[in-house]
């Protein structure tokens, strides 16, 4: 292989690389909260953490249904919670369904919405004033 057709193929790697790093920063973490629904974060999966308060980041995973104590499937998901204010910084795990409260970081946290439809999972939550 020549020089000449090397750099070409470098090129055309550096291009694609480039292509692919706008692609993936076109998916948001959250979406825009409107005037109508202030406070309400939504995080999907493989995204994140996201910096919520300066003191709370949180990242969402693992969903998928979980058995209820009325016997019904209700999806579920991992919720990730960074608090940067503890030496070292600490990461807490919790799995959470529609209608949990979770208190982390000095905030509190009510999930409103877990949805798992295949390739389409996010989690909905609403952050409130201790």
């Amino acid at each position: 292989m020549s020089p000449r057709t090397s750099r070409g193929y470098t090129s055309l790697a550096l291009a694609l690389g480039l292509v692919l790093t706008a692609c993936a920063r076109e998916t948001p973490a959250v979406a825009p909260s409107s005037e109508a629904a202030p406070g309400v974060i939504t995080l999907t999966k493989n995204h994140g953490p996201l910096k919520v308060t300066p003191r709370l980041s949180l990242a969402t995973g693992n969903f998928w249904p979980e058995d209820t104590d009325a016997g019904t499937h209700e999806p579920s998901a991992a919720l990730f919670i960074f608090d940067a204010n503890l030496q070292p910084p600490s990461q807490q795990h919790v799995r959470v369904r529609a209608g949990q409260t979770v208190e982390a970081a000095g905030s509190v946290l009510e999930v409103s919405e877990v949805i798992d439809r295949g390739d389409d999972q996010r989690l909905r939550l609403k952050l409130r004033a201790p």
